[in-house]
């Protein structure tokens, strides 16, 4: 696989039922279409839930006007649609900066991770976690966590309960680690309940589940993106105030409901102490395992429900303000895919349906299977126009292209269209209608080049990557250094910041830039003794 660089659009999304990630780079392709040639074009998105689609809207320059009626999912867009990384810049300087503390967080996490004494104040290791990792049952406690990871997600939630009072510190703080928690849950996708193991032998899942968390400083926007606006209602409520120019409609489409399958994301985002129930039987096994919050309710969707979805429908295309309308939805969802283009025709036609294969992200069951996505495009297009049939064709290529942005390349690229940052990055796609204007065997090419010439492995892309920062010859020095940053964050290896480090004494680099990153690294691996 080619080394992927830290990413905006992909950096820390938590995986919900529903997610549109695999369908991602279609969508932005077609906003790109659909957005005003000039001036600001105002993206509305009602059910942001993980927040992925409206990234991309704002990373495309448009106006991002978003909501979730999810407090979990509320917190995570706050950080990742409103904040820039100037903002992070200026955070946690009674602290020595946000590297600084995002390194303390974690030596205390990692300290509670490996005392094995019960954690004074631990909520989520009394509980959501077994008292002992190596003897546990699954009946008489819940083993969402295991016991360490719960220590330290609960040392760390509670240090920000002691020690931060600004609400973007403390948000900042708080999305990092409500990915942490969905990456290292013994769970199937939600929190409705666990795994009876931590590890089988020989299981893929020891990485994920038992090795501790790491908090990762988020990955986030330059100025001069424009920031978001982050609502916490419900989609019908949002709309009644709310209009723009494109508005995304991404609606439940199965019959679970949010609130109760990521019940515990919302309590650590809460962190209001919720008492499960621990009532248990005559053998002393909990009644109610998934120890669901009894409030989940408050969020109920009709989306979700087999006999008010329809009106929901009804209701929600009545209320909508907006020149387009972009909706995705499942072939197999709740409500016809025939009964939502007869809802939506009337009040907003024309419409445009393409339906796209969509790999499930979700648990066991779907592994490996292709679903059909459908995308309804409504509202007068003007000189729009969307070949269906070709799109199809290339769909494939153009997820493989996809999966090609924000990588390395061993050396400067150029290909015609294509938005390469330096030679090295290639920082999206092109527009919409020149990939589907190109003959299959031409588009097939540039991807197989492509492929052929990404970076390998780690040393290889940072070794490219910091000369091309370090050459006086290399007219996009400034945007590549910013890339360089949120990677060196992440190295978890102090050899391979020492690395680094050697190359910053290459001759042929500009000393002044030298010096900078050095000023940068020096910490860097000082924290990781």
């Amino acid at each position: 696989m080619p080394l992927a660089l830290p990413s905006y659009e992909r950096d820390q999304l938590i995986s919900i039922i529903g997610n549109k990630r695999s369908i991602g780079e279609s969508l932005k392709l077609l906003f790109s279409e659909l957005k005003a040639p000039r001036g600001e074009t105002t993206f509305i998105d009602p059910f942001c839930g993980s927040g992925a689609i409206s990234r991309i809207a704002r990373n495309l320059g448009m106006g991002v006007k978003a909501n979730d009626n999810q407090p979990f999912a509320h917190l995570v867009n706050y950080v990742y649609l409103t904040l820039t990384n100037d903002d992070l810049s200026q955070m946690f300087r009674e602290m020595g900066g946000i590297d600084a503390y995002f390194s303390l967080l974690n030596l205390e996490g990692l300290y509670a991770y490996n005392t094995e004494e019960p954690l004074l104040g631990g909520y989520l290791s009394h509980h959501y976690a077994p008292q002992d990792d190596n003897y546990y049952d699954g009946q008489k406690e819940r083993l969402f966590f295991t016991a360490a990871n719960a220590r330290f997600f609960d040392q760390v939630r509670n240090e920000v309960e002691r020690s931060l009072d600004d609400e973007a510190e403390r948000a900042v703080v708080i999305a990092a680690l409500l990915y942490e928690a969905s990456r290292k849950a013994n769970t199937l996708g939600s929190f409705t309940a666990y795994q009876k193991k931590f590890v089988t032998e020989g299981s893929l899942a020891r990485r994920r589940i038992v090795e501790p968390p790491v908090l990762r400083v988020p990955t986030l926007v330059d100025e001069p993106l424009k920031r978001g606006e982050v609502s916490l209602m419900s989609a019908a409520d949002f709309l009644k105030s709310t209009s723009g120019d494109i508005c995304y409609l991404d609606p439940p489409a199965t019959v679970q409901q949010y609130g109760n399958n990521y019940h515990l994301l919302n309590t650590i985002t809460i962190w209001d102490n919720y008492r499960p129930s621990e009532e248990r039987d005559s053998e002393g096994n909990l009644l109610d395992k998934g120890g669901i919050r009894r409030d989940w309710r408050q969020t109920y969707s009709p989306f979700c429900s087999l006999k008010e979805a329809d009106l929901a429908f009804v209701n929600l295309f009545g209320s909508i303000d907006a020149r387009h309308i972009v909706l995705t939805y499942p072939a197999k969802g709740i409500v016809e895919i025939e009964r939502i283009y007869e809802l939506l025709e009337p009040r907003h036609g024309p419409v445009t349906v393409i339906p796209v294969a969509k790999r499930n992200q979700g648990g066991r069951q779907s592994k490996g299977k292709q679903n059909i996505e459908y995308i309804f495009v409504a509202g007068k297009m003007g000189n729009f126009h969307l070949p269906v049939e070709s799109g199809i064709e290339l769909l494939p290529l153009v997820e493989r292209l996809s999966n090609l942005t924000d990588r390395l390349f061993k050396t400067p690229q150029s290909l015609p269209d294509y938005p390469f940052i330096g030679g090295l990055i290639l920082d999206g796609l092109p527009p919409l209608e020149v990939l589907l204007n190109k003959e299959v065997e031409q588009l097939e090419w540039e991807v197989e080049h492509l492929e052929a010439n990404s970076c390998d492995n780690l040393d290889e892309g940072l070794k490219v990557l910091v000369r091309a920062i370090l050459d006086p010859n290399q007219s996009e020095r400034g945007k590549l250094e910013r890339r360089l940053y949120p990677l060196l964050r992440r190295l978890d290896e102090k050899v391979k910041l020492e690395r680094v480090l050697k190359e910053l004494d290459w001759a042929g680099g500009d000393p002044s830039v030298a010096e900078r990153l050095r000023e940068f690294l020096v910490p860097l691996i000082a924290r990781k003794n």
